[in-house]
């Protein structure tokens, strides 16, 4: 099976071990965010596509209030197991991101997303960003590192290209800063960028 819109394509990389974009550990960059001028005063957070949950719980840590959603049960329960022995109160949803109700409507400051862009099915791109626009609230902000950033076929994860992201998520959202000057691993160096947007105020058209 190779559909990345159905859930058991992607339980069945977590059960294998075949989740190669996994780090095993919080992802540099977003722990750098965590402490940043973005993210300060903020406090209601979504990570999607969260995995084995290493930034949420991470995040939790730091005081934030956490809800994490990914596909796959078997990354949640994984996830679950690790807010438990860190002690932190994550809100984790197995959960479509598309799908996500209406309860999630203006619902968070902060959305962070880290190969979760790269792995959807690349003609649900501009669907993906107007979800992004309707969980946030007012002023709050998208942070997403994208990647892989290079010309390659098939996926997931799937080919970026900046120019078209940055199209995307603009038509909605302001752009408010873009670089590569991030703490990258060493395989993904040159390989990815982040950005940051700003949900402005005001009614959503």
């Amino acid at each position: 099976m190779n559909d990345v819109n159905k859930s058991e394509f992607w339980n069945e990389l977590y059960r294998n071990n075949a989740a190669a974009w996994d780090l095993k550990t919080p992802t540099p960059a977003f722990t750098d965010l965590l402490e940043s001028e973005y993210f300060s005063a903020r406090r209601t957070l979504l990570v999607v596509g969260c995995g084995y949950g290493y930034d949420a719980v991470e995040a939790a840590k730091r005081g934030f209030e956490v809800t994490a959603l990914d596909f796959s049960e078997t990354a949640i329960d994984f996830a679950k197991k690790l807010a438990q022995k860190e002690n932190v109160n994550v809100n984790f949803l197995v959960e479509d991101f598309f799908n996500l109700t209406d309860e999630y409507l203006d619902a968070f400051e902060i959305v962070f997303d880290y190969v979760t862009y790269c792995a959807i099915d690349p003609g649900r791109r501009k669907d993906y960003s107007e979800k992004i626009f309707d969980v946030l609230k007012p002023n709050g902000i998208f942070a997403i590192i994208l990647f892989p950033i290079e010309k390659r076929i098939g996926g997931p994860p799937f080919a970026v290209d900046v120019n078209e992201a940055t199209e995307l998520f603009s038509e909605k959202l302001e752009l408010i800063i873009s670089t590569d000057k991030i703490n990258s691993i060493k395989p993904r160096k040159g390989r990815e960028l982040l950005q940051i947007y700003r949900r402005p105020d005001g009614k959503k058209s």
